[in-house]
């Protein structure tokens, strides 16, 4: 009987009427960029009588997504239903439109958070359990990210500068994206590093990207950001800060098309490396005072995503799958390897071609100088999910979700744990 409210909710919104939209394979309902009414027909207000076209031909593109997240620890001793909502406002600029420079583009997005932590008060860590959850006392509304771009060259090369999600070009697949466990967001080994982590979700640092791309689905981009994101001592709002020691964070990414140039996009090959350049406490190894050995963090990863199956006489997906996998040098971090992979299918139920059922599965490894440190003798922690998103309307989707998570717990008596949840998901 303790699921009966969350299963009532997933219930009740799944026998609405279904319509169709557009856009099947992207995890969100809002539209990134466009010249006219049609690309907002994925919302639940459309065009606003006309005012959002009106926007976008002067170049300006609004953009706002609603979620709201319900999940259900298994657990005998646990029948709480937490919540957990992320508001996200997005406006893209088009100087060309604007100002007439041509190639100029900038970017705002605003987020605001409240909600439980349910992988703080189940002792979920480091992963939580869900993509929206923020640290304790993070519950806020700030600025994301706020950049400024300029391409080259028929957009060949580009220059952005300002607060940037690392997580939005840099180790990032679009088909791991519609699951809701934080690791299939950023990898777990190189979002568990830094001072207060990388520069992705929640919290964001200044950077400076420069992307080249000579031919389709060919690229090679690099950035450098500040090496110690926001203020550790301060999740409210936002904060940019150089300290002095904070270093930088630098990346550098080289992706090529797999298959042919028409499907670039879809089916991609890349390897990343990055590193630190301010040193951290070795977790293990201490000097002739008996101080931590100070070492550089650093690592490397590779990604794949492609296209298994396309639908018959048609460039639409029907089953996509990613691998995912990262190393680090596992003095300086809890995990130093870890792997994710998964497939997503679309419209397998007749009927219902936009929706999409994903399943996937992650393991991070404790290094084997956090063991020795930490008592912890656990080597892999595991994550299982399975979610269907179920487009009900435009502008509407619900995803019910299942997850399974191994050894995730610093309490060995809680080392298994089922999750039920349902994220809703609204753009207007």
């Amino acid at each position: 009987m303790k699921y009966l409210n969350l299963l009532a909710i997933t219930f009740g919104i799944f026998c609405l009427p279904a319509f169709s939209i557009e856009n099947p394979t992207s995890n969100s309902t809002v539209p990134e960029s466009g010249n006219d009414a049609s690309h907002y027909t994925d919302t639940l207000f459309g065009d606003w009588k006309g005012s959002r076209s009106e926007m976008l031909a002067k170049g300006y593109n609004l953009q706002v997504v609603y979620k709201l997240d319900l999940l259900n620890y298994t657990s005998k001793e646990s029948g709480r239903i937490y919540g957990l909502d992320n508001l996200d406002i997005k406006l893209n600029a088009d100087f060309e439109k604007i100002t007439g420079n041509k190639g100029t583009t900038a970017f705002l997005h605003i987020i605001s958070n409240r909600g439980d932590k349910p992988g703080v008060e189940s002792n979920r860590l480091p992963h939580g359990v869900d993509s929206i959850e923020t640290p304790v006392n993070g519950n806020t509304t700030k600025i994301f990210q706020a950049w400024v771009q300029q391409s080259f060259i028929d957009e060949k090369i580009s220059l952005l500068v300002g607060l940037y999600d690392l997580n939005s070009e840099f180790y990032a697949t679009e088909s791991s994206s519609m699951f809701i466990h934080p690791t299939f967001g950023m990898s777990a080994e190189l979002a568990g590093t830094g001072k207060n982590g990388p520069s992705v979700f929640p919290t964001s640092s200044f950077g400076i990207r420069l992307k080249i791309q000579p031919a389709p689905g060919h690229y090679l981009q690099a950035i450098t950001l500040d090496g110690v994101s926001g203020d550790p001592n301060n999740p409210q709002g936002t904060q940019v800060q150089f300290n002095e020691g904070d270093g930088a964070l630098n990346v550098i990414e080289y992706g090529l098309p797999l298959g042919s140039a028409k499907n670039a996009h879809n089916n991609k090959l890349a390897f990343g490396v990055w590193q630190y350049t301010t040193r951290f406490d070795d977790l293990l190894d201490v000097d002739a005072n008996g101080n931590p050995v100070q070492r550089i963090s650093h690592g490397a990863y590779a990604i794949i995503e492609k296209v298994l199956l396309y639908k018959s006489d048609s460039d639409d997906e029907q089953v996509k799958g990613f691998v995912r996998i990262g190393q680090t040098e596992g003095d300086t971090s809890q995990f130093d390897q870890a792997l994710g992979t998964g497939l997503v299918f679309t419209g397998l139920i007749s009927g219902r071609e936009k929706d999409e059922l994903g399943i996937a599965y992650a393991q991070e490894r404790n290094g084997e100088k956090y063991r020795a440190s930490s008592g912890n003798t656990v080597h892999y922690e595991k994550s299982f999910e399975l979610g269907y998103r179920y487009y009900a309307m435009p502008g509407f989707v619900v995803q019910p979700v299942i997850q399974y998570l191994l050894s995730h717990s610093e309490n060995t008596a809680q080392d298994k744990s089922w999750w039920l949840g349902v994220r809703m998901e609204a753009a207007f």
